[in-house]
């Protein structure tokens, strides 16, 4: 996808994940954060819930088959005559939704060869799955292997990629597993920082070093950065045309927006108050080539032959 002409009205971007009424995270955020950047959206839910179940229980439900699969041919026929930006996936309710939603982007890449797809895999952190085995296995063998970017936690990371080992925690170790990953491009998210203290989101792009976008990291940071982050990736590439550049930004957006929760003692991202900053941040991120594992450690099917099997927890979703 080129840059878009902020002088022309942007084409669409289709946003496919979990609808939550109270609380900055899922398909809701992501849609604000790239409106606010100028893209018109075309959201389908996955999941509908009143309110984020990680800090109070709550109903829900999935979206059904028919009715997604209703709603992607109702937009894949207007995609047929106007250009679309990108698709981005987020959270899953169920696996059938994963086998629909595979089947569209194929489509949809059909019609338009310069469609991008980012994957986000919400799927665990730390060392557990809080989905369902089936809808972690259907996302990596469907969903992972299609995108052209993908932004996995490093948790998310190493079990698409069959290496579920406490090793593969350092940048320069999630570096080398990224290189070999099916997606091309890997933006991983959340990854310890090479100072104390720190954290930040590491991007792997082919035949280059990796980069590590590096900040003081937040306590009690609120849910929704990683959403946050693949959208705004996402919607500042589309602009911009630079990899390096989209991460660089969306990184610091994340900080500034995590450091005034933190200040302000709120437990969503203070979008709406702040959205300049999902446009313009003001804060500076450090920016450190990773080029190599540290000595010893283990990555891709190396690590997975000795990892340890996930441990399955009920989903924050559920």
């Amino acid at each position: 996808m080129q840059p878009s002409n902020s002088g022309a009205t942007r084409p669409p971007i289709i946003v496919l994940s979990s609808l939550v009424a109270d609380g900055s995270v899922g398909g809701r955020l992501a849609c604000f954060a790239l409106e606010r950047l100028g893209f018109p959206v075309w959201f389908v839910p996955t999941a509908t819930l009143p309110r984020h179940p990680g800090r109070s229980p709550s109903v829900r439900t999935n979206t059904s088959a028919e009715f997604l699969q209703g709603c992607l041919a109702d937009l894949s026929e207007l995609a047929k005559a106007q250009p679309i930006a990108a698709v981005l996936t987020g959270y899953m309710g169920d696996a059938q939704q994963i086998d629909i939603i595979a089947d569209a982007i194929s489509n949809l890449k059909a019609t338009h060869p310069d469609l991008l797809y980012l994957c986000d895999p919400v799927l665990g952190d730390g060392e557990q799955l809080y989905v369902t085995e089936e809808i972690a296995n259907a996302m990596r063998d469907k969903l992972w292997p299609l995108c052209d970017i993908a932004t996995p936690n490093s948790f998310e990371l190493c079990w698409l990629e069959g290496a579920i080992d406490q090793s593969v925690t350092t940048a320069p170790a999630l570096a080398d597993l990224s290189k070999t990953a099916s997606p091309q491009r890997i933006a991983v998210t959340s990854v310890a920082g090479l100072m104390k203290g720190h954290i930040g989101n590491l991007l792997a792009t082919p035949g280059t070093p990796a980069i590590l976008f590096e900040h003081l990291a937040m306590p009690h940071a609120p849910h929704g950065t990683g959403d946050l982050f693949a959208a705004l990736l996402l919607g500042h590439y589309l602009l911009s045309g630079n990899w390096e550049k989209a991460a660089e930004r969306a990184s610091a957006a994340l900080f500034e927006l995590t450091a005034r929760a933190a200040k302000s003692g709120l437990h969503d991202l203070p979008l709406i108050a702040e959205q300049v900053l999902l446009e313009r941040p003001m804060a500076s991120v450090s920016k450190r080539q990773i080029t190599t594992a540290q000595t010893g450690s283990k990555t891709g099917q190396q690590a997975g032959k000795k990892g340890k099997r996930p441990v399955l927890k009920p989903s924050p979703l559920s």
